[in-house]
């Protein structure tokens, strides 16, 4: 298929200036703000969306594909039917026709037969005045107008045929029989109206048959009244009438014993069966009381204690916290956090065969081992968790009754789960401390397949809520999660590394991490070789708080230093770890300049300018610029200059400030950039931009230029170029204008009443064109018009090649460019860098901040710790810092840290030459 002839203009505003500008061409009106249902629709959107899935006429052609795009827009279902209309006939009204000529590139039809009738139907793109029915539609539209509206000549009015319906056969199963209408008879017919009955009703065995009605025979065609050449009038018989057959409705007032007889007769056949407790409620529950809602009859029924009660309760809050889980809050219902939880802690009973008992007292001595102090929270709730022993293992089956109340505690936590996505839930049940001890029950349950899912949901709890508390170095819940860096189960291993990197992330308090074993560091070294995102970037932020503590790093260098140098590699090749390439061109060296004459700034015609203040600011400005300027890498233009001719065209029309013109005009040209050249008198410019030698209108179509010389004949640049100063300013869109711009303006032929010109028989006239070869004046009138058409071509295009001979512009060769590959790594909402190269140089900076407060024991044959580590690695980092434009201040900074220890050594040797012992800074 061939590429349309043009793409979709992405910048919203200028896709209504364009539109705009569409239908002002077409003349039919145009409105902005296009509404459906009362509320407003972005037109940009409805046309990107409609133009993905192939244009009006494909959305059409299938069935429901209008209503597909309703729920896009944020309507709901209510009324969708007429919202799909409202919003087919807005595109059809506003976009279809701009669609046919812009995107597609081909005549749209006329108004008359798009805009001025209903949306309906499609095939827009093929619809013509000959294949479309427009006088019965425009006979509807004038008629509905008032009488006499559509009376035209050429166009006949006509009444839409009404389809003729067929009349359905005796007996046949017709859908709607009711809703046809009667058919005329014929006007030789008498008309006999139909006894028949209009409806059948089941007949019993006891009712006596009705009678059908005999058919008579006719024994020649002519007294047939079926025949047509049956004369009614003369040989009509009327119908043979039915025999009704009559029947005695059974009622109390003729039988009062009726009713009775057959009550009993019912309850003898069905035997009477005592009706449940429950039904025995429902009947005693007035009518009209709805009882609580969903929400309170979840939060009742699971701390009613019964199990029907609790089951139908976290069926539903599982379903209501995943689908309303940013309304449903735990402040709003008291008690249902520590319902949950109660429930939540059942998984004991289960795996190890203990109850926890829930206590709010202070004094925790003397209290069972079973017992979690729900106030402060339990100190050694490790040491009472290894007491238990699991009472069941993976090789064991489970039984039915097992696997039921497991999957119920699932649904327990994974309903917590759900609700402290949500900030507010989250920071609400964090100052429960039996929330706490609860986590780290659950983070504590045996490594066993059939409890994953519950532990895999109390991680990720975890994740939610770590951030608000300030864990101590022994903390049981940070010790528990400590084991999990080495589990082979990746999405356990991920949360725990999450819950540990965000403690006290919302606290004053920091969290050193300690105590985690040296294994657990390998392992860690280890993972940072996969080009896995979520576990690279969890593992690096581990590593970052790791390596933030002095005493890790000297356990890591007096234990595992041999790790290091690899580490170090893995870092650096992550500083650019999935960046957005972005090359840039640089002038490498100036080139030679043609000798041509400047451009001034052509003055828009009153055409272009009446165009250009359809427009509001900014965009009459970059209308006017592109107008009047062309970018030019090699050239610039005075800042007041070009406010100067821009403030002289719309000073009465509320122009742009100077400042914001300025700004503009590098957001309307790349190239174009605002500079200050220093001098004794400073210059303000702005380069890479130059005046227009051909102006073109707000499409870009070039203007007629008036070269008429305004000085003395023969009065030229001795160079044999023309000087442009010299030349009429005078700008015209199209060749009459200019022709009879020469005549009155410059030839002064005045005009008479009725607008033609008139030559006076005795004048003179010399013609100043531009390289005219008439030496000798023009004496008739006669010959005077058509001289001057001949200086003025066809074509503005073949004017303009014209313009730029007589200037003798010559193309400049291209400057010689170079190509700079710049990087940008991952930023955050608010630009700061973040993601797994941030975390990477984070950690560098860690360990060369280290090295170089504590890096002397480490020391080898005179070498510095940090010349050990990152001497290897310098280039690497040198070109991070060449082209990584997100990073660069911050491996500036750790490249200086690792040089700022050998520049110390470097003062200290030189103070020993000098006989100097002091302190150096």
């Amino acid at each position: 298929m061939a590429e349309p002839p043009r793409k979709i203009i992405e910048d919203e505003e200028e896709f209504m200036n364009d539109v705009a500008a569409f239908h002002e061409k077409r003349g039919t009106t145009f409105d902005r703000d296009a509404k459906v249902s009362g509320r407003p629709i972005s037109l940009h959107k409805l046309y990107k969306v409609v133009m993905e899935r192939g244009g009006y006429d494909v959305v059409s052609a299938e069935r429901m594909q209008w209503r597909s795009l309703v729920s896009k827009f944020g309507f709901g279902k209510t009324h969708e039917a007429v919202m799909t209309f409202q919003l087919k006939t807005v595109y059809y009204k506003t976009l279809a026709a701009y669609e046919i000529a812009t995107y597609w590139g081909e005549e749209p039809p006329p108004k008359e037969i798009l805009e001025d009738v209903s949306a309906r139907g499609g095939d827009l793109r093929k619809r013509t005045v000959d294949n479309y029915a427009v006088g019965n539609l425009r006979a509807t539209i004038d008629g509905a107008m008032g009488d006499g509206a559509g009376e035209s000549q050429g166009e006949e009015q006509l009444t839409p045929k009404r389809e003729k319906m067929e009349s359905e056969e005796p007996g046949s199963a017709s859908r709607y029989p009711t809703r046809q209408l009667r058919q005329d008879p014929k006007r030789t017919q008498i008309f006999q109206p139909d006894t028949a009955p209009s409806r059948t009703r089941n007949v019993r065995a006891t009712d006596s048959p009705s009678v059908p009605a005999a058919q008579p025979i006719y024994t020649s065609a002519s007294v047939d009244p079926r025949s047509s050449g049956f004369d009614w009038f003369d040989k009509y018989e009327p119908r043979q009438p039915v025999a009704l057959t009559l029947r005695q409705v059974q009622t109390p007032g003729n039988d009062p014993l009726y009713y009775p007889r057959k009550a009993q007769a019912k309850a003898m056949a069905t035997p009477r069966v005592p009706p449940e407790p429950q039904q025995l409620l429902k009947q005693a529950i007035p009518a009209g009381m709805t009882g609580p809602n969903i929400y309170l009859r979840c939060l009742y029924g699971l701390r009613s204690g019964v199990q029907e009660e609790q089951d139908f309760a976290l069926h539903h809050l599982v379903k209501v916290s995943y689908e309303r889980g940013d309304k449903y809050k735990f402040e709003g219902f008291p008690f249902l956090a520590e319902s949950l939880l109660e429930k939540a802690l059942e998984i004991t009973q289960l795996i190890y065969g203990v109850k926890w008992e829930i206590s709010y007292d202070e004094d925790e001595e003397g209290q069972p081992l079973n017992t979690l102090n729900a106030a402060f929270g339990t100190s050694d709730l490790l040491e009472r968790i290894r007491t238990a022993t699991p009472k069941v293992t993976d090789q064991e089956l489970e039984m039915a009754d097992f696997s039921t109340r497991l999957e119920k505690l699932k649904e327990a936590v994974l309903v917590l789960r759900n609700m402290v996505i949500l900030e507010e839930n989250a920071l609400f049940i964090s100052k429960f401390a039996l929330f706490k001890d609860f986590l780290t029950i659950a983070a504590s349950l045996p490594h066993q397949s059939r409890i994953a899912e519950y532990k895999q949901s109390a991680l990720e709890i975890a994740e939610q809520v770590t951030r608000y508390w300030s864990l101590k170095p022994r903390d049981p819940l940070y010790l528990s999660l400590l084991p999990y860096l080495e589990s082979d189960d990746r999405s356990m291993m991920i949360s725990a590394m999450r819950s540990i990197n965000r403690i006290a992330m919302d606290t004053p308090d920091v969290h050193r991490l300690t105590d985690v074993p040296l294994s657990t560091i390998e392992r860690l070294f280890s993972l940072t070789l996969l080009d896995d995102n979520e576990l690279l970037e969890a593992t690096l932020g581990f590593l970052y708080a790791y390596t933030a503590i002095p005493e890790n790093n000297t356990e890591l260098l007096s234990n595992v230093f041999h790790l290091l140098p690899n580490l170090i590699t893995r870092l650096t090749s992550l500083l650019l770890y999935q960046s957005i390439k972005q090359e840039e061109k640089v002038l490498s060296q100036p080139t030679p300049r043609s000798q041509t004459a400047p451009a001034s700034i052509p003055i828009v015609p009153p055409e272009v300018h009446a165009h250009l203040m359809q427009f509001v600011e900014p965009e009459r400005s970059s209308r006017w610029l592109r107008c009047c300027f062309e970018e030019s890498l090699l050239d610039d233009i005075t800042q007041i200059a070009i406010w100067q001719a821009y403030q002289g065209k719309f000073a009465q029309n509320n122009p742009i400030p100077a400042a914001e013109f300025i700004k503009n005009v590098s957001n309307t040209f790349a190239a174009a950039q605002a500079q200050v050249i220093n001098g004794t008198t400073p210059r303000f410019i702005i380069k890479g931009i130059k005046p227009r030698r051909v102006a073109v209108d707000v499409q870009g179509r070039p203007l007629f230029r008036c070269l008429w010389d305004m000085t003395q004949p023969n009065a030229q640049d001795p160079s044999g170029r023309v000087n442009s100063r010299n030349i009429c300013p005078n700008w015209s869109t199209k060749r009459e204008r200019l022709w009879e711009h020469i005549m009155t303006e410059h030839l002064k032929i005045e005009k008479t009443p009725d607008g033609r010109l008139h030559p006076k028989p005795s004048e003179e006239w010399i013609c100043r064109w531009t390289h005219c070869m008439r030496q000798s004046p023009l004496t008739k009138a006669s010959e005077l018009g058509p001289h001057m058409r001949v200086h003025i071509p066809q074509t503005a295009a073949e004017q303009s090649n014209f313009i730029h001979e007589l200037a003798n512009d010559v193309k400049d060769s291209d400057p010689v460019q170079m190509k700079h590959e710049w990087h940008y790594t991952a930023t955050d909402a608010t630009n700061h860098p973040c993601g797994i190269p941030w975390m990477s140089v984070m950690i560098l900076r860690n360990i060369a901040r280290y090295a170089n407060k504590h890096g002397q024991p480490f020391e080898k044959d005179g070498v510095r710790l940090n010349e050990r580590l990152f001497t290897a690695h310098k280039y690497n980092l040198f070109h991070v810092l060449s082209v990584n434009r997100t990073l660069r201040d911050y491996v500036n900074d750790l490249l200086m840290m690792i040089d700022v220890a050998g520049t110390g050594e470097e003062k200290r040797g030189m103070k020993r030459e000098h006989g100097d012992e002091g302190d150096d800074e």
